[in-house]
């Protein structure tokens, strides 16, 4: 996520500020609420990382590089 994280954070408050400017009465989330949020979805891409990864061991024969 290096490099990233200043973008979605902007991206992220900019969504909420255009929810909020579209629909005033909306209740926007606050700190603790969209960094539980960026947690969560921190946590979903390592576990689907780590599935992925096992994934690919399990039918890869070949070594790094020594395709046919």
């Amino acid at each position: 996520m290096k490099g990233y994280k200043t973008i979605i954070f902007n991206l992220v408050m900019t969504g909420l500020m255009v929810l909020k400017m579209m629909n005033p009465e909306t209740e926007i989330p606050g700190e603790d609420e969209i960094s539980a949020g960026i947690d969560l979805v921190d946590g979903a891409i390592t576990f689907v990382w780590g599935i992925g990864n096992l994934f690919l061991r399990a039918i890869t024969d070949t070594a790094v590089f020594k395709g046919k």
